[in-house]
Parts: structure tokens; C-alpha cells; sequence
């Protein structure tokens, strides 16, 4: 706006200059009076040394204002007019190369002479105000140093208001309002209100009310192990998802079907192998037993012919025994050559008996068929009933097994694992195609329905607490309260050794007591989750109780 109005004053007082000089020149001659149109130019063009910069080129500016600036010495392609860069100008000045930027468009070419106009499309506060002090001090003759100029360019200036007070001081009533003393004395009021307040509830608390954060949400689990060794198939369900009872939760591979069928192969390939060994000694005690009968047929006739080799021994043996008689009764033979042919007699029927009665039990045997054996005199050679009692007995045990490997080779060697209760799958220690072995854990199963709220107190503080009452329950993670009723108290549950399980001595500001509460309407979160549990403090006090005794008694 100075500028502007300074560039105006200019222009009137160059044309009252002009009017003057007309008026004194017509009085001495006639002169003819040229009107040139006023030029359009808003700023001061000079043709001060500056530099600028398009792109990756520089030039030197043949002339330079506020409003633009003309380039010369383009020997590339001159750029199209209407387009918009981005220059960068360089004033030196006493030894000094100040640079500015500024946004310019392209209003005017010459192709002949490699020459460009831009004009500035936006340029800074601090760029403007730079170029017009140099601008101004060039016209006028008269520069300073840059060191004073760049502090009075970036002097802050304090801005003053233009708008008129809204409540002058003059126009203030003498009396108003004590607006600032009743806001401190409400402020303070409302602060004592909450000082006090929150010292009343936490005397209320610490005298009524037990605190305890040391409380955990839990329910029963159940750890899912592997019936059987075998490598996991597929598991249908993931951690945290929810199961009902006796829905199938994993399916592994039945080891102990696999197991029984190697053992039912072992014993039909054992069972065939004895069969065969069977059948071959059976076929040998056929050949034998063929062998047996023409023994014993050879025995009969051998016989046969002992025997009558014992008949001719008694008729003469009958005769010796007659002559003997005859002899003594002559006297020419003594008594005892009588005695002994008349026990040699003897025994030669005897001899003819055995071999009569051998002859007939060969003859027995014989009869027998395929149970003919052949007596050795102690006992009776072939066993040729029992080799084929045995082969009978191996088939059927063959037969039987062969059905057994084939039922177990037709039945489905998988192993379903089945929930036993409706609940959540909270933990999953094996993953699919992992071996397992029998026992291995699989999952845990958290019962639903089973939360409850254990919280872990000193040994003086769960003297505080009593069966059947009623505690505040916050939950931190959902922000919410519930109610829950105490539902066992445990003094010597840290007490005892997880390992050992045996008692040991706790010190008593260890938490070591146990108290568990079960729900009152809504129902506990998720086991896991942190709680802080807010019990009814029923104090012990040795007065009051005493009081109570006595009451009581009478």
C-alpha cells in the first residue's frame, strides 16, 4: 500500500511538472502539447545486478521490480508462456549474496533476443518487503549497510489493536460485582466439599471396609491326556474356543490297535509255521505207523512160529516128565530128575501162554487200524492220534486268528478324544502329526459355569473376614462391579508344600490364607482375569467381644 501510494505521488507530481514547464514554454512560443498514455507498471523496474535461477540454469536479469522480472541469455528451449516456475533470485550486495524465492508465471517471450518476462504470482512478506528496500534505496541514491538492513527487515513488530476497547476503564462504574471473590470462595467451598468428602470415604474404607488385590478369578480345570501311544491326526478345536460334552476334541492315532494287530499277525504267522511243523510229523508217523503194522504183522507170524516151537517143547517136555515117572517108579531115577522135568514142563507152558497171549494182542492191534503202535517191550512207539488231534487243534486256532487279523485290519485304527464337560479349551500343548505317548498331556479343559473368585490374604486380615458375607468385587479390565458371598476360608492353604505336601511355617505378612467366593446374581469373567475384592471388616476387639460374651450369658 505504500508503495502503491507512493508510486502515485510520484506520477501526479511528474505531470504537474510537465503542465508547469507546458504553461512557461507556451508563453515564449507555440508549442504542441503530446499526451502519452500513463504507464501501467505498478513498481519501480531497475537493472541492479541479480541472478536468477530456473531449474538446474541461471541467468542474469536484464531488468527487476516487485512485480516480476525479464531474463536474457536463454539458449535452451524458452519456456511456454502461461507456465508457471519456481525462481530463485540472487541480489549481491556489499559482498553479500542475499537469495529469494519466488513463485512466477511466464507473461511474454522473445524468440530473437533468448529472452523471458515472469511475473511474480506469489512472493513472501520478508521477500517483498526486501526487494522494495532495495528497490526504494536504489532510486533514491542512498544504501545502507546489509548487516542493517537484514535487522530492520526482521525486526518483530509488536501489533497494536485497531478495535476499540469494549470496556474502557473510563467508562468502568464505580461499584460492580465482587465477580472475582465469589468465584474463590465457591472454588474453595467445592474444594473443601471434596477433601473432605474423600477423607470421609476413605475412613469409612479403612475402618469398614477391607481391601484386597491380591484376587484372582479361577475355575476347574481339566487336564486332556492321550489314552493311547500314537501321532495326532487332526484337532478340530483351538485355544479359546468353546466345547460341549462329549464332543469330539482331537483324533489320534490308536496305538494299542496297531499294537494288537502286530500281535494277532505274530501269533496266526506262529500258529501257521507249528501247523506246518505239525503236518510234517504227522506224514512221518503215517510212514510210520505203515511201517508199525508190517512190524507188527512180522511179530504175529514170528510168533506163530515160537509158539509152535512151545508146543513141540511141552509134548516133549510132557513125554521127558512121563519117562522121569516111569524111571523112578523103577528106581532107576532120582526124585529130583522128576522135580526138574516136571519144572522144566512148566515153564515151557508158561512160555507157550505169553507168546499165545502176545500173539493176540498183535492180533488186537492189527485190528486197530490207523491206531496200530508198535510195543517195544516197555512202551508203545507212534503217536500218529496225537499228530492229527494236534493238526486239528492248529487249524482251528488258525482259522480263528486269521478272522481276528482281518476284523482289526477292517476296523478304523483312529482313537477320538471326546470333552467330558461343557467348558473352554484353554491350553493346546501338542500340535498335529506331533507323537504322543499314553499319558502325554493334550489340552485343558476349563469347566463353564465354575468361576469363582480366590483371594489371597494375610494371616490378620483373614481374621477379618467371616463365612456367608457379601463382598464388592471390582474388575479393572471390563470396568465394572459385581457381588460375590464367601464361600470357604482357608488359613493353612500356603502352608502347605506343593512339592512335598507337607505343612511348613509361612511368615505372617505372607499371604497365605485363601478365601474363595462364589458368585451373587451376575455371574465372575473368565478365570485369569485380575480382580480387587472389597470384604465387610469384622473387627475383633477384645471389648467388644467381651461385651458379647457377657450378653450372651446372661
Amino acid at each position: 500500500m505504500r508503495l502503491r501510494k507512493r508510486i502515485g505521488d510520484t506520477r501526479q507530481l511528474a505531470f504537474q511538472l510537465q503542465w508547469v514547464c507546458c504553461r512557461r514554454n507556451s508563453r515564449k512560443r507555440d508549442l504542441e502539447i503530446i499526451h502519452e498514455r500513463p504507464s501501467q507498471r505498478l513498481h519501480y523496474r531497475v537493472k541492479a545486478p541479480m541472478r536468477v535461477t530456473m531449474g538446474e540454469q541461471s541467468f542474469d536479469a536484464v531488468d527487476w521490480g516487485l512485480g516480476g522480472c525479464r531474463i536474457a541469455g536463454v539458449s535452451r528451449v524458452l519456456p511456454e508462456k502461461g507456465s508457471h516456475h519456481t525462481l530463485l533470485c540472487t541480489l549481491p550486495f556489499q559482498g553479500f549474496n542475499i537469495t529469494l524465492q519466488a513463485e512466477a508465471e511466464v507473461v511474454r517471450l522473445d524468440h530473437e533476443r533468448g529472452e523471458a518476462a515472469f511475473k511474480f504470482t506469489e512472493l513472501g512478506e520478508r521477500e517483498s518487503a526486501l526487494m522494495q528496500h532495495f528497490v526504494e534505496d536504489l532510486v533514491r541514491g542512498k544504501m545502507t549497510d546489509v548487516a542493517d538492513t537484514i535487522v530492520r527487515i526482521d525486526t518483530p513488530v509488536t501489533p497494536v489493536p485497531i478495535k476499540p476497547d469494549p470496556n474502557p476503564s473510563d467508562a468502568m462504574p464505580v461499584r460492580r460485582w465482587p465477580v472475582k471473590q465469589i468465584i474463590m470462595t465457591l472454588f474453595y467451598f467445592a474444594l473443601g466439599a471434596l477433601v473432605f468428602g474423600y477423607v470421609g470415604i476413605y475412613v469409612f474404607a479403612t475402618l469398614f471396609r477391607l481391601e484386597v488385590t491380591s484376587a484372582v478369578v479361577t475355575s476347574e480345570r481339566q487336564a486332556i491326556t492321550a489314552p493311547a501311544n500314537g501321532q495326532l491326526l487332526s484337532a478340530q478345536h483351538g485355544v479359546g474356543d468353546a466345547v460341549v460334552a462329549g464332543q469330539v476334541l482331537l483324533v489320534m492315532e490308536d496305538g494299542r490297535h496297531e499294537e494288537a494287530l502286530r500281535r494277532a499277525q505274530t501269533a496266526l504267522a506262529s500258529t501257521r509255521a507249528e501247523l506246518a511243523e505239525t503236518d510234517a510229523l504227522l506224514a512221518e508217523e503215517n510212514r510210520k505207523a505203515k511201517g508199525y503194522a508190517l512190524v507188527a504183522r512180522n511179530n504175529v507170524r514170528q510168533a506163530g512160529s515160537q509158539v509152535e516151537g512151545l508146543e513141540l517143547a511141552r509134548e516133549n517136555a510132557l513125554l521127558k516128565v512121563d519117562r522121569m515117572r516111569s524111571l523112578a517108579k523103577k528106581g532107576l531115577a532120582l526124585a529130583d530128575d522128576v522135580e526138574a522135568a516136571e519144572l522144566e514142563l512148566k515153564s515151557v507152558i508158561s512160555d507157550l501162554e505169553r507168546k499165545q497171549i502176545h500173539i493176540q494182542e498183535l492180533e488186537e492191534l492189527i485190528a486197530g487200524g490207523d491206531s496200530v503202535r508198535l510195543f517195544t517191550g516197555n512202551a508203545f512207539a507212534g503217536r500218529l492220534a496225537e499228530m492229527r488231534a494236534r493238526v486239528a487243534r492248529l487249524k482251528s486256532q488258525e482259522a480263528f486268528q486269521a478272522s481276528m487279523v482281518e476284523n482289526l485290519m477292517d476296523k478304523e485304527a483312529t482313537l477320538s478324544v471326546a470333552a467330558p464337560f461343557a467348558g473352554l479349551i484353554r491350553e493346546k500343548d501338542i500340535l498335529v502329526g506331533a507323537a504322543a505317548r499314553q499319558g502325554d498331556p493334550l489340552l485343558v479343559l476349563e469347566k463353564s459355569g465354575s468361576e469363582q473368585a480366590s483371594a489371597f490374604l494375610t494371616q490378620d486380615e483373614v481374621l477379618h473376614v467371616r463365612l456367608g458375607t457379601t463382598a464388592n468385587i471390582f474388575i479393572p479390565s471390563e470396568n465394572r462391579w459385581v457381588r460375590g458371598i464367601v464361600d470357604h476360608i482357608d488359613r493353612t492353604d500356603g502352608f502347605v508344600d506343593e512339592v512335598s505336601e507337607t505343612f511348613r511355617f509361612r511368615s505372617p505378612d505372607a499371604r497365605s490364607a485363601k478365601v474363595t467366593l462364589i458368585p451373587d446374581g451376575e455371574a465372575f469373567p473368565v478365570s485369569g482375569t485380575p480382580i480387587t475384592v472389597y470384604f465387610e471388616r469384622h473387627r475383633n476387639n477384645l471389648v467388644f467381644r467381651t461385651a458379647q460374651q457377657l450378653v450372651s450369658g446372661l
